[in-house]
């Protein structure tokens, strides 16, 4: 990653070539952080993520930050609120706070979304998920984190 900061420290840009960011994998799924609130200021944080066909996020909703998605590629079955629709690349879906959202990949192959969070700080329960140990991996922990970070089931 390439960010430029200024002599107060202050992140002035991010500059990612394909493929970098920070990886992470989230219950078998590849996770890349292209932005967090360090280098945004905590406004905003960005994140891809590819998911194998089955990969999902249950229902659950935020009520301090919202969360958006952009498919980039594959077939997706999509939350929102009581709507449900199947949707492909291009697609885009906001989820205010306190709306419940999920989201499975329904295709054959490995789809992809950008994930925008708004303000910044939840993208850092998924670094606290990658680093359980797996064996430590248990309901209990990961409860603990969910409640930290405002992710509540739906």
């Amino acid at each position: 990653m390439t960010a430029f900061h200024t002599a107060g420290g202050e992140c002035r840009y991010v500059l990612l070539p394909p493929g970098s960011g920070e990886d992470m994998n989230i219950f078998g799924n590849a996770f890349s952080m292209k932005l967090s609130g360090n280098e945004s200021g905590g406004s905003l944080a960005i994140i891809e993520a590819v998911f194998p066909p089955g990969g999902n996020a249950p229902p659950h909703l935020h009520r301090t930050h919202t969360e958006s998605f952009y498919v980039v590629s594959g077939l997706f079955r999509v939350r929102t609120g009581d709507e449900i629709v199947e949707v492909g690349s291009g697609a885009f879906c906001y989820a205010p706070r306190g709306v419940p959202h999920a989201f499975e990949n329904i295709g054959d192959e490995p789809g992809t979304l950008l994930s925008v969070i708004n303000p910044a700080g939840y993208e850092n329960h998924f670094r606290e998920i990658n680093a359980i140990p797996p064996r430590q991996a248990n309901s209990a922990v990961l409860k603990e984190i969910f409640d930290r970070y405002d992710q509540e089931p739906a």
